[in-house]
């Protein structure tokens, strides 16, 4: 599993002695969701950038320590002046704090996170928020915001990350045993590609998939809870030659709008949303749904096995009359040198 840097507390400006100030914030590195602590030592950056442009302004070598929950960062003492302008703290294993995703080789165990702007006239303590940017193709750049709090659905999960690796590489022509993906997705390239991501929390899969593919449009789906958050991404996103982004809200519960079902689709995208055995029965419900109007729809699943009980998705998806036309495994590094893996399923209704 790899870990991704949260910042606790925000970074904030603080006065100091003879005109000069230090840059300060309370971080951890846990999992996607939250719930361990990275138990392996780690070297780290510590970076103020210039908001506009990105010049290393200051930077800081620091360790994060087993057995450790949090970790206090400070940068400093640095000239008043400084923060006049709007200012950035990343924090990340290398320099250029741009992660790769790439495979379990090159992804990065710790995923790097930058603060919102802050100094000048944005105030002397940053927004709630963390941006982290993946490479991309082409040098584009994948760039998601999350929430800095406790409510996982404003955060990335690693399925997603493993769903945004695996697209690559099939549009690059690099993804074994996933031809039916590959076919869909460069049918797209002769004719306009219509995605609809369900429970897209971030965003990162399907605005990763407009970046990476010419003439797609995405559908992002989820409870109205994200919508400031994916609206952030969505403006953020340097889309693909003819793509495009929206988003819908979309309760499993409730009876869906013709916003998201009344066109046909393509492709069904779901990362990460099989972890709650007591949604299950309603996500097939909603995947019943959108096959009903796109019988031809492939539904590609990324899932990441935390318990058990996520085998009833397959039962569920067996007795709607799905079938696995194909399969998959990708690797996320973990500590000590071990992997993750990932499972990616692409169905259809038959």
């Amino acid at each position: 599993m790899v870990y991704y840097i949260r910042f606790l507390k925000p970074p904030k400006v603080q006065d100091g002695k003879n005109g000069l100030v230090s840059i300060s914030t309370l971080i951890s590195i846990t999992t996607d969701l939250g719930d361990a602590f990275l138990a392996e030592d780690v070297s780290l950056r510590a970076q103020l950038l210039a908001a506009d442009t990105s010049t290393v302004l200051q930077e800081k070598a620091i360790s994060w320590q087993a057995g450790k929950r949090e970790l206090l960062v400070s940068i400093g003492p640095v000239r008043h002046g400084l923060t006049k302008q709007s200012i950035i703290l990343a924090i990340g294993e290398k320099t250029g704090l741009v992660d790769d995703l790439g495979d379990s080789t090159t992804t990065p165990l710790v995923i790097s996170g930058r603060s919102a702007s802050f100094g000048g006239a944005r105030g002397t303590t940053a927004a709630k928020l963390v941006e982290r940017r993946f490479a991309l193709p082409s040098d584009n750049q994948l760039r998601i915001w999350e929430e800095t709090g406790n409510n996982i659905a404003r955060h990335i999960w690693d399925a997603a990350l493993a769903a945004v690796i695996c697209l690559r590489n099939t549009i690059n022509n690099e993804a074994a045993g996933m031809q039916q993906l590959q076919t869909r997705l460069k049918n797209g390239g002769k004719k306009a590609l219509r995605a609809v991501e369900l429970g897209a929390g971030c965003g990162i899969v399907g605005i990763a998939l407009a970046q990476m593919l010419p003439r797609c449009t995405v559908t992002l789906t989820d409870l109205p809870e994200v919508d400031e958050i994916v609206s952030r991404n969505i403006q953020a996103a340097r889309l693909s030659s003819g793509s495009a982004l929206d988003f819908q809200v979309l309760d499993w519960d409730e009876k869906p709008s013709d916003d998201v079902f009344g066109e046909t689709v393509d492709l069904i995208l779901v990362s990460d949303c099989t972890y709650n055995a007591d949604s299950l029965p309603a996500l097939v419900r909603v995947l019943g749904y959108l096959t009903d109007v796109s019988p031809q729809a492939l539904v590609l699943v990324s899932l990441k096995r935390r318990h058990e009980s996520e085998a009833v998705f397959f039962e569920l998806m067996q007795a709607a009359s799905f079938s696995v036309l194909e399969q998959t495994g990708l690797s996320l590094p973990a500590p000590y040198s071990e992997t993750d893996s990932i499972e990616m399923y692409a169905f259809a209704r038959t």
